[in-house]
């Protein structure tokens, strides 16, 4: 597995990370081997980089696999950390500090190398997200040195929902690296990756197959089988998209899942792509997938002249 540096730390990464947001929830779920299977030959396959949220409700399971690993001491992990979360007046330092405790003890790691910081705020837009932002920021940055001075973190991170917020929080000297959703149809935070590159700062893609439009499964939404999750109106748009990306990039129309995982690395300031990983098979044809992808900015240029004619 192909490791990339996550620019302005000291963070090497795997190139894949391994993501349990849909892995089970309980230990009646029948998928439960599979799931743990998933995470073992995640590491065997060479990524060091896992995802991970107390949202999901799935470290259990992670801490089953983890807890007397032989490798588990070279994993790094990234964890979300909603702090101000949606029901929250204000960010609490005392709350992040849970938050990372909590994920120290349920990953059996010492320390958590990347926290993905989020604010989060009702009504949900930027007229109240940015003065949010503005109020806060200062102190979730002194919050955070006090968690690093003790040891329990390592760099931070941002996961700011839009662009103009990604603009603010990346401005501020604190926030190492950004964490955002891109992949062919999602390339709104390209003007703030773009400034990131020239200030050495990297970023982490989520989301590279849009939540499964982006795949060899489905090539447009009359394939999609009713019931599906993806067979809703909302994802219509997102498969008109899909169906003009195969139309018009050679690449996407010989294997859409291959082009998708491989599109974020072609930027040289992407470390690694966070991809939800369920099975064995899934973990070997991704890392498959992210082999020697060497960046590319003129077919990342292509791409986005495509999409957005």
């Amino acid at each position: 597995m192909d490791k990339r540096r996550l620019a302005g730390t000291d963070l090497d990464t795997s190139v894949i990370c391994y993501g349990p947001m849909r892995a089970a929830k309980n230990r009646s779920d029948p998928d439960l081997p599979i799931h743990k299977r998933a995470l073992e030959a995640a590491i065997e396959r060479g990524i060091n980089f896992i995802h991970s949220s107390y949202e999901y409700g799935v470290r259990w399971m992670m801490r089953d696999v983890l807890l007397d690993h032989p490798a588990r001491h070279d994993l790094l992990h990234v964890i979300k950390a909603p702090v101000p979360d949606w029901g929250d007046r204000d960010f609490d330092a005392e709350k992040l500090e849970r938050r990372i405790d909590e994920a120290l003890k349920d990953l059996c790691t010492e320390r958590i190398a990347l926290v993905q910081w989020m604010w989060r705020c009702r009504p949900i837009d930027e007229a109240h997200r940015l003065p949010l932002l503005e109020e806060i920021h200062d102190r979730v940055a002194a919050a955070f040195e006090r968690l690093r001075d003790k040891g329990k973190v390592g760099h931070l991170a941002c996961f700011p929902y839009f662009p103009e917020s990604a603009s603010a929080a990346m401005a501020c000297p604190a926030q190492e690296a950004l964490i955002a959703y891109y992949n062919p149809l999602e390339m709104e935070m390209s003007p703030v990756i773009e400034r990131l590159a020239a200030d050495e700062r990297g970023f982490i893609a989520i989301r590279p197959l849009y939540e499964g439009v982006l795949t060899d499964r489905f090539a447009s939404l009359r394939d999609v089988p009713d019931g599906h999750r993806l067979a809703g109106e909302k994802y219509s748009s997102a498969f008109r998209a899909r169906e003009k990306l195969a139309n018009m990039i050679p690449e996407a129309n010989r294997g859409m899942t291959r082009f998708a995982i491989r599109f974020p690395l072609l930027s040289a300031n992407c470390a690694s792509v966070v991809v939800g990983l369920n099975s064995e098979a899934q973990v070997n044809e991704i890392c498959e997938h992210a082999e020697a992808v060497m960046p590319d900015p003129a077919a990342i240029a292509r791409v986005s002249a495509v999409m957005s004619a």
